[in-house]
């Protein structure tokens, strides 16, 4: 037999959904509405969490740059017209 570590996510939907079955006195329990409360109740621990907010923060200076170039007009060099046309006897 393989012991296997559980999925503390798993865990606490199956928390959630016992506490939910409880309070409604006999209704039937969607699944979406058990995943939505258990959403924001769940609070991640050790590394993931930490990389988690890090990503987060990799995101925000990303939007400010995008933000800047589109200020000043865009991307460098996708200036209208910068081609310069050749006649078709250059061709050649």
């Amino acid at each position: 037999m393989v012991a296997t570590k559980t999925n503390p996510w798993r865990e606490h939907v199956k928390k959630t959904m016992a506490e939910m079955k409880a309070k409604s006195s006999g209704k039937t329990v969607m699944l979406k509405d058990v995943l939505k409360q258990a959403g924001k109740t769940y609070k991640k621990s050790g590394a993931s969490a930490v990389a988690k907010t890090q990503k987060k923060g990799a995101k925000k200076t990303q939007k400010k740059t995008q933000k800047k170039t589109a200020k000043k007009g865009g991307k460098k060099g996708s200036k209208k017209g910068s081609k310069k046309r050749r006649s078709r006897k250059s061709k050649k």
